[in-house]
């Protein structure tokens, strides 16, 4: 889909603008949402997950809670951009101490099922997603093996396409961190000896699982507490060697939090580190085949404080990664502010960080835990929602970029050989940002950083023309390689077919709203559908939907759900997964209704 971001946020057309913003838009770079249940409703809230549960193409929000003896978790469901909140499912009905959670397709039928983990030698909890609805599976060994579980995280360490478990615990050898074995049909085996397993006595916060030397296999690093050093397993085809001796492993802290990304843009991800206790925090460059530079004279290193969750994301869209860090618990109890840095050139031409110290994202009081980067209000720009637990009881908060002029792109992948959620899979984008080519990277992640995940890739292209290319490098091996895209859309890859989607045909401003028979038709099982979107009092429109329905006008997914330009637009739907039989597509965009018959024959 191509959609170009509008120049000033004046399309006030747009439901979660009208909804969000009570002050001048143009006063600071975020604005605090003050109004919807979603940031009404609080506790000792923890993780945040932005996915799709329901698979009707954007993006719903998970919040676990962590209170002493229970909590129930948030699920919000996304409406065109209004979050209403859901209480009716099993996901949202069990009353325990959580703390971390993860979203996968772990049975590769379509959906994200969910592991949520918990504190206080309590169960966790693994729920399998049957189209929206959720199922616990009581005896699974993810459930049984109780523990003080802080984080979890998704990926395939062997690469057979179903993605495998990780369990961080903080009670040292008594409850020891765990690996599971996805072994299909939603089972799974404990993964009891192995360097991993071997090693106890930790107090292990933040995991994440990445590709540290860009082998396309799943390294694993884990975060300690109580001073202790850092824990790095290198990946060696499915079983793993533990790294010793280099900075990452040898300067331990009291660290909740660990995120990866490529910020100084050479093609590796390197690592920040959050530390507790009124430490400094950690950032370390990753120089290639596990050699790293510590770097000790940057802003970004230089703050102490009682940091808990971190995470890399190009908010102002200028082609480089900043920083968010959030503080909680500090003795005796008093609010802490998080910390935003903004990466920039330096004298010298290399990287360095700027604190930023203006707006209410940085100065708003508090305990905050995990926390999302992630494009909710879909219009190009990095928004923020974090989790909030002052005295137990603090409402959760989220705030809206304003945004710039600045370019980018949003990518979702799906896989088919790997694993359907697509992590572990890396896609570089090159384009020519002040008149260099810059190549960035991102990796589908199960967890950015302690407590927060977003599947979803999002890109800043500063001031580029156009985007010269993008690779999409799949743990199967796997390699795709597009040229010449356009600026300002959300695309999905997918692993067998490519990009796949909504493509705007050409410039012509049609007069009237048309939505046009799919061809072919019937089909099998693929088919385009073809509309037009008129110009309306202004350039934007509200967001446009394009749903599909079953027989019974049973809403069944949603092909587009967002703003558009005027103009004519295809979409693709590959109805493979569904029965034959009779569907019906509506356009809709508020104050429009059309709708068409079709036909599936297999």
């Amino acid at each position: 889909m191509y959609i170009k971001k509008p120049v000033f946020r004046a399309p006030l057309y747009y439901s979660l603008i009208i909804i969000f913003i009570h002050v001048n838009i143009y006063s600071q770079t975020f604005t605090k949402v003050t109004q919807g249940q979603f940031v009404n409703d609080g506790g000792a809230s923890r993780s945040v997950n932005f996915i799709d549960y329901d698979g009707d193409g954007d993006l719903d929000l998970y919040v676990t809670n962590g209170k002493r003896y229970g909590q129930y978790n948030f699920l919000y469901q996304n409406n065109a951009g209004s979050y209403s909140k859901i209480t009716n499912l099993a996901i949202t009905q069990d009353s325990l101490p959580y703390d971390g959670s993860s979203w996968a397709d772990f049975d590769n039928d379509g959906d994200l099922d969910m592991c949520a983990v918990t504190w206080y030698d309590s169960i966790s909890v693994l729920y399998q997603n049957n189209n929206g609805t959720f199922v616990l599976l009581s005896s699974s060994p993810v459930v049984t093996n109780r523990g003080f579980s802080e984080d979890c995280s998704w990926g395939d360490f062997d690469n057979d396409g179903l993605v495998d478990l990780f369990i961080t615990n903080s009670a040292g050898s008594a409850h020891r961190n765990r690996m599971y074995k996805n072994t299909g049909s939603g089972n799974f085996v404990s993964i009891d000896s192995g360097a991993i397993y071997n090693d106890v006595n930790f107090e292990s916060r933040g995991v994440n699982w990445i590709d540290i030397d860009g082998d396309r296999d799943l390294d694993l690093f884990i975060c300690n507490e109580s001073n202790a050093n850092e824990l790095m397993y290198k990946n060696e085809g499915g079983y793993f060697t533990k790294v010793t001796g280099i900075p990452p492993v040898e300067s331990g802290g009291n660290s909740w939090s660990a995120s990866w990304g490529d910020y100084d843009n050479d093609g590796d991800f390197d690592l920040f580190i959050a530390n507790w206790g009124n430490q400094n925090n950690k950032l370390f460059r990753n120089d290639g085949n596990f050699i790293f530079t510590p770097i000790s004279n940057d802003t970004i290193v230089n703050d102490s404080g009682y940091y808990a969750c971190s995470g890399w994301g190009d908010y102002d869209n200028d082609g480089d990664l900043d920083m968010f860090v959030t503080q909680a618990y500090r003795t005796p109890n008093s609010p802490l502010k998080n910390n935003l840095y903004k990466n920039k050139l330096i004298e010298n031409g290399t990287p360095g960080f700027e604190k930023i110290i203006t707006g209410d994202i940085v100065n708003d009081g508090g305990y905050s835990y995990g926390f999302s980067w992630t494009d909710f209000d879909a219009d190009g720009d990095l928004d923020i929602y974090i989790a909030k637990t002052y005295n137990e009881a603090e409402n959760n908060a989220c705030y809206l970029n304003n945004g710039n002029s600045n370019k980018w792109i949003e990518i979702k992948c799906t896989g088919t050989v790997s694993n359907r959620s697509a992590i572990g899979t890396k896609v570089r984008v090159k384009a020519i940002i002040n008149g260099s080519p810059v190549w960035q990277v991102r990796e589908v992640n199960a967890q950015s950083g302690y407590c927060g995940e977003v599947l979803d890739l999002h890109f800043g292209l500063g001031n580029a023309f156009v985007i010269d290319s993008v690779k999409a490098e799949w743990p199967s091996g796997t390699t795709q390689h597009f040229t010449n895209l356009q600026l300002n859309q959300i695309i999905r890859i997918d692993e067998a077919q490519g990009i796949i989607g909504i493509n705007k045909i050409n410039e012509y401003i049609p007069k009237e709203y048309t939505l046009y028979q799919n061809y072919p038709n019937p089909f099998n099982p693929v088919t385009i559908i073809k509309f037009q979107i008129p110009l309306v009092g202004a350039q934007y429109i509200e967001p446009v939907q394009l749903i599909i329905y079953d027989n019974l006008g049973r809403k069944i997914t949603t092909l587009v759900n967002r703003q558009l330009q005027p103009g004519t637009y295809e979409v693709e739907w590959n109805a493979s997964n569904y029965a034959s039989g009779v569907y019906f597509y509506e356009l809709n965009t508020g104050n429009q209704k059309v709708s068409k018959k079709m036909m599936l024959i297999k």
